[in-house]
């Protein structure tokens, strides 16, 4: 399976990474994908996007245009090529 994975915000800042592409063989929950791309770009997105087992608010996690909010949250499976939008909590005013 072939996940794209789209950074934006602060972790494109941070990373220097705007997308990420990772083959895996077997399906993966949220939590295993952000491990897997986190050893890829050395950056920990479960610190930046996750506290105490759940998505810190503000946080939005797209599966092919679908918030993972809609689905299984941490739980939802990755089973099919999918492209993963990923942005960081912001502030500002």
């Amino acid at each position: 399976m072939k996940l794209s994975i789209k950074l934006f915000a602060t972790i494109r800042l941070d990373t220097g990474h705007k997308m990420v592409d990772v083959n895996i063989d077997k399906p993966v929950n949220i939590v295993e994908m952000l491990k897997i791309v986190s050893d890829i770009i050395d950056f920990d997105l479960i610190d930046k996007l996750i506290k105490d087992n759940t998505i810190i608010p503000g946080v939005i996690i797209l599966l092919d245009g679908i918030n993972i909010h809609h689905l299984n949250k941490l739980d939802t499976l990755i089973t099919k090529n999918t492209t993963i939008s990923i942005f960081p909590a912001a502030a500002g005013g």
